[in-house]
């Protein structure tokens, strides 16, 4: 028994491991950006459907690969996962046009949709009781890590050479981690020692709840428009402060994307305050959701007047926003798909909503890229205030009848 456990915490170490390493694999778009811009290679609306496709396809794959997720190997698909996503990133280097760039980023959107439903299904599987909670409090680092990661290497490399070679570093390291996978996960971890399925009885013919059924039980039609409106501001913001800080401050590429490192190391503690409330067991995940959104909106209005700040006073605002939103996130797509884990729906439904939330983030990726570029970044700013507001109303209406559902199952 103590050998297995020792197993299962080898295993989970490598699926944070493999996670972290996937941010790097995405984000470096993001960061890469405002030199891709400042060079003249693109336009920003031009960037911005890159970056639609991506999650587009990332979010069409989610819901793909959640369903897939309960039925075949984990292990398999996170390693064809990390694998085709480092040969995406070695190829955005010699993309010869836009539509070359979109395949290929497309390309990177499934690989990395692979990844997170077969996560949540080992862990919802593996462990239970304070062994849980701690994974899932370790699973919300990785989003911090990995972005900063991302945002710090691309600030240096682009300091000193080109934005091709962020590409071409995100792939050395996705090769590696899916060989690292490969030889430890399914080569030695032989999945019959590495899961033990905790909640293997509720998954029988007779008591396996279909997934509409389970969706209409806990309020996921109210959870539909904050998961998407939350991913809007956490990926769209994450995607475009770099080229708002070198636009609106006239400053040089390299140091809005450095300034920027504050947001991710910021962002981890959105999800640290979620888990610390989340676990004193007195508000439901709904509750959390609502009083995060409502935080956002103070510096979300405070940022209106952006134009009289300095840089660092709005990349601080600007973190703020991230890591409520990051907080969020944590609930949605982590607290949130474990709790269907008795009737045998983890990964889907972490499929599904994180295919949800990647149609809020295909949305904005292009969409502020395109109202920054018609209208200005303040009139952009405007918009996500609106966001979080709707966003607090759905879930304030969401908090009954998730309540409901989570007493049925304790």
């Amino acid at each position: 028994m103590g050998s297995n456990s020792k197993h299962i915490n080898r295993v989970y170490l490598l699926c944070w491991v493999v996670y972290c390493c996937s941010y790097f694999g995405r984000y470096n778009f993001s960061a890469a950006i405002a030199d891709i811009v400042n060079q003249g290679l693109y336009t920003k609306t031009q960037m911005g459907i890159v970056g639609t496709v991506f999650f587009v396809v990332y979010g069409s794959g989610q819901l793909i690969n959640g369903i897939l997720g309960d039925r075949f190997s984990p292990y398999k698909m996170i390693f064809f996962g990390t694998f085709v996503s480092s040969i995406a990133n070695f190829c955005m280097c010699y993309a010869p046009n836009l539509t070359w760039l979109c395949i290929v980023w497309g390309v990177n959107g499934f690989a990395q949709s692979m990844l997170w439903a077969p996560i949540i299904y080992i862990v919802s599987n593996t462990m239970q009781g304070n062994s849980l909670k701690n994974a899932e409090a370790g699973l919300a680092a990785t989003m911090p890590a990995g972005t900063l990661s991302a945002y710090a290497v691309t600030a240096f490399v682009i300091r000193a050479g080109s934005w091709k070679t962020v590409f071409m570093i995100a792939a050395a390291v996705l090769m590696a981690i899916s060989l690292i996978w490969g030889v430890h996960a399914l080569c030695l971890g032989k999945e019959k020692r590495a899961i033990v399925p905790l909640h293997r009885q509720s998954e029988t013919n007779e008591s396996k709840k279909s997934f509409f059924r389970v969706a209409a039980a806990s309020g996921f039609v109210f959870m539909i428009l904050p998961v998407v409106l939350h991913a809007m501001l956490k990926d769209g913001v994450m995607s475009w402060v770099p080229t708002m800080i070198m636009e609106l401050f006239q400053v040089t590429p390299s140091f809005s994307t450095m300034l920027t490192i504050v947001l991710p190391v910021l962002n981890f503690f959105g999800a640290v305050v979620v888990t610390l409330i989340y676990n004193r067991g007195k508000l439901s995940e709904a509750r959390i959701a609502c009083l995060f959104f409502a935080f956002a909106l103070l510096p979300l209005t405070a940022l209106l007047f952006i134009r009289h700040y300095t840089p660092l006073v709005s990349v601080l605002l600007l973190s703020m926003i991230t890591s409520a939103m990051c907080g969020i996130n944590h609930i949605f797509l982590t607290l949130i798909p474990v709790c269907f884990a008795r009737e045998g729906r983890a990964a889907t439904m972490a499929g599904v909503i994180d295919c949800v939330a990647y149609a809020g983030s295909a949305i904005s990726t292009y969409g502020f890229g395109k109202i920054s570029e018609s209208f200005g970044w303040s009139k952009l700013i405007g918009f996500w205030v609106g966001f979080a507001a709707v966003a607090l109303l759905f879930c304030l209406l969401l908090i009954k009848k998730w309540e409901s559902y989570r007493r049925m199952g304790s």
